[in-house]
């Protein structure tokens, strides 16, 4: 997190006003989008994982419970319930690390805009 906290700080000292600053921001930003595309990456996987052992639980408590498959249903939802709570932590840090990414994105795109602007100002003043 450190990579990511220091490109911040980075991006939050150039001036969005100079043309080169603002060209500087973009590059620092794509630097950042490249730092969230590695933890969502990583997001996904740790989602996945904890899927696969849910399921993996789920099954096997369904195979452990003897009874009627309604009393072995309802015992492994029981057994897995603490899988599940570690599956939604995993799937919102997901989602959490792709909404980064994609405001990223939108910064992005706002901050080329702006430079684009800058410079039509800047070409035009000397006119």
């Amino acid at each position: 997190m450190s990579k990511l906290t220091e490109l911040y700080k980075q991006a939050e000292t150039l001036n969005d006003e100079i043309p080169g600053e603002l060209a500087k921001k973009i590059r620092v930003y794509a630097e950042i989008m490249q730092v969230l595309g590695r933890y969502h990456a990583a997001a996904i996987n740790d989602y996945g994982q904890a899927y696969s052992a849910r399921k993996m639980a789920f099954a096997q408590a369904v195979i452990d419970t003897p009874g009627t498959g309604v009393v072995k249903e309802a015992q492994a939802e029981i057994a897995c319930n603490p899988l599940r709570m570690k599956e939604a932590e995993a799937e919102a840090d997901k989602e959490r690390w792709r909404n980064a990414k994609e405001s990223t994105a939108e910064i992005i795109n706002a901050l080329k805009k702006q430079l684009e602007t800058l410079q039509m100002e800047y070409n035009n003043a000397g006119k």
